[in-house]
């Protein structure tokens, strides 16, 4: 007798043992218990989570003679044993992929008027039925909405978006959901015991994880490990197959960015690409394993939801506490691009060290926030400002904007300046967040962003922001004074500001003039200092200041003008 491989030797034969698709069984089996199976069911779902098999059960519990109170069937009659076997006269599948022709479709739509053969239905199960063609749609839509009464149409699919509409309306559908770790774990365990293999709980883990929540791909490599080791299993024996990477080198990798050990980093991804592990594979499973490092971080009450056992999940819950959510979340972004770049990519390993070693880097800086606070605190308490090798023992003066974006040193010194000394002024905050909003013009009103270019921030009062034109280009000004660019700049300033605001536009020779506006009046002079006070007595006392020497120590600075 030829060998039968296990995913259809274990193929579930009762409602009760199909995995992880509780919803359905539970619907089908009420349905036929009270009477109400419809004439159409459309099954949904990845490959390998039992769209066929489900189909197969209910055409079979459908036709049972000897069927059990809880709407299984017996599996002993002679309708049940036809169905198995594959040779019920009642029951027809029909491969969309290979019989996709109308022709085809209208020999089914003339077949299906005549009575069933044994039992009391007639059953058409169509697999992948997205592959019929439109014309073999159109031939299939009045039988499908209103079939003889012994007549039952099963539908199954992987790509429900290629399933029109018409189709779909005639259809009670069931979304069949990917099968998770615990329980495909659970199955497979039930399988090798059964057989009276050994196999360690790593390695099944490991097969699970490489299944992507598909029982069948698990079950066919349980079968193809077996082949190439034997009936005991190591964890190392699956790894070594498939290019898989283990839990504990996974953890630890995720350890080392959050560490922000870049020099760990690369020996470990060196290693494992030279014993044969998939990059690609690694980044995506890295991926999972920082998504539910972020979820932790802000929803705990979700861990249930996790694919990982118990031990799993206590690593996962103390090594969250080596990184905010916002850095996880840049890290988060990083890996999914770089998830992107590695199936196209020519040299996956570049492409793998680089999103890594970007990963460190946004994993260990400080944000320019933090540092602000950091420095408002040391001011406040008298203390010298502390160090960036304190703030993180990997990362010494590596400091960030939050939006992950590493400004240079000159750059980062003049933002985190004028931070301190008006942390509360919105006109401060809007001059150095310009570019960001010609950015959005850019995107939001194309014709009028070029001559935004000569404008600038003056001042910001009573819920409005005053922009200024140099005399040279009033002109320009009158170009941007419309509504569409008038309320594209007020969302973008607003969202830099985080407030609403109104805009009002001017030239700078005279703040008060509007546009329109025929003004003959001189430039407005520069305000001249306090009564008895000089310029060099104004820098004088700015270098004075406790806040500017704290800032002037941390960044190892110097105020060379003062305006």
């Amino acid at each position: 007798m030829s060998y039968e491989v296990l995913a259809r030797k274990w193929r579930p034969q009762q409602f009760q043992d199909v995995v992880g698709q509780e919803h359905v069984v539970q619907t089908l089996s009420r349905a036929i218990q009270i009477g109400r199976v419809a004439h159409a069911y459309l099954f949904v779902g990845p490959r390998g989570t039992g769209k066929t098999t489900t189909a197969r059960l209910l055409a079979k519990a459908l036709n049972c003679m000897n069927r059990g109170e809880n709407g299984e069937p017996c599996d002993t009659c002679g309708s049940c044993r036809e169905i198995v076997a594959g040779n019920s006269l009642d029951v027809i599948e029909i491969d969309g992929a290979s019989n996709n022709n109308v022709e085809q479709i209208r020999d089914l739509r003339d077949n299906v008027r005549y009575a069933p053969t044994r039992g009391p239905f007639k059953v058409y199960i169509i697999d992948e039925v997205h592959m019929l063609s439109t014309g073999a749609f159109n031939a299939l839509l009045k039988t499908l909405e209103e079939p003889p009464a012994h007549a039952k149409f099963l539908l199954a699919t992987t790509d429900v978006h290629k399933v029109p509409a018409t189709i779909l309306s005639r259809c009670q559908r069931f979304d069949l959901r990917r099968i998770g770790l615990k329980e495909m774990v659970g199955r497979l365990k039930e399988i090798a015991r059964a057989e009276k293999w050994t196999i360690s709980e790593e390695a099944l883990l490991a097969i699970a994880r490489g299944a992507e929540g598909g029982l069948r791909d698990a079950e066919s490599a349980l079968d193809q490990i077996i082949a190439f080791k034997g009936e005991k299993i190591e964890e190392t024996d699956v790894l070594s197959v498939f290019g898989l990477v283990s839990w504990t080198t996974l953890d630890q990798l995720a350890t080392a960015i959050l560490q922000g050990d870049a020099a760990a980093v690369l020996e470990m991804v060196a290693e494992l690409d030279e014993s044969g592990r998939d990059l690609q594979r690694l980044v995506q499973e890295l991926l999972a394993h920082f998504r539910n490092l972020l979820v932790w971080k802000h929803a705990p009450g979700l861990a249930e939801t996790f694919d990982l056992t118990s031990a799993q999940l206590d690593g996962l819950k103390a090594q969250a506490q080596l990184a905010d959510g916002e850095k996880l979340l840049r890290v988060v972004e990083i890996l999914t691009d770089a998830a992107n770049q590695a199936r196209f990519a020519l040299s996956r390993r570049t492409v793998v060290e680089v999103a890594l070693l970007k990963a460190v880097r946004a994993a260990s800086v400080v944000s320019l926030d933090e540092l602000i606070a950091r420095l408002q605190e040391g001011a406040a308490g008298g203390d010298a400002p502390t160090s960036p090798a304190a703030m993180h023992p990997s990362s010494a003066q590596q400091v960030a904007e939050p939006t992950a974006v590493h400004a240079p040193k000159r750059k980062l010194k003049k933002m985190a300046k004028a931070a301190v000394l008006g942390s509360e002024s919105a006109l401060s905050v809007l001059q150095q967040r310009w570019p960001a909003v010609l950015a959005a013009m850019a995107e939001a009103a194309q014709m009028a962003a070029p001559y935004l270019k000569e404008a600038r921030p003056l001042r910001v009062e009573d819920g409005h922001v005053v922009l200024g034109f140099d005399p040279e280009f009033a002109p320009h000004m009158k170009q941007v004074d419309t509504s569409r660019t008038r309320a594209a700049l007020e969302r973008a300033i607003g969202h830099e500001l985080q407030q609403p605001m109104s805009i009002r536009f001017v030239l700078e020779d005279c703040p008060r003039v509007e546009v329109n506006s025929d003004c003959q009046c001189h430039p407005v002079a520069t305000p001249a200092p306090r009564a008895g006070e000089s310029p060099s007595t104004m820098k004088k006392d700015l270098e004075n200041d406790p806040i500017i020497q704290k800032t002037l120590a941390f960044f190892d600075a110097e105020i060379i003008d003062k305006r």
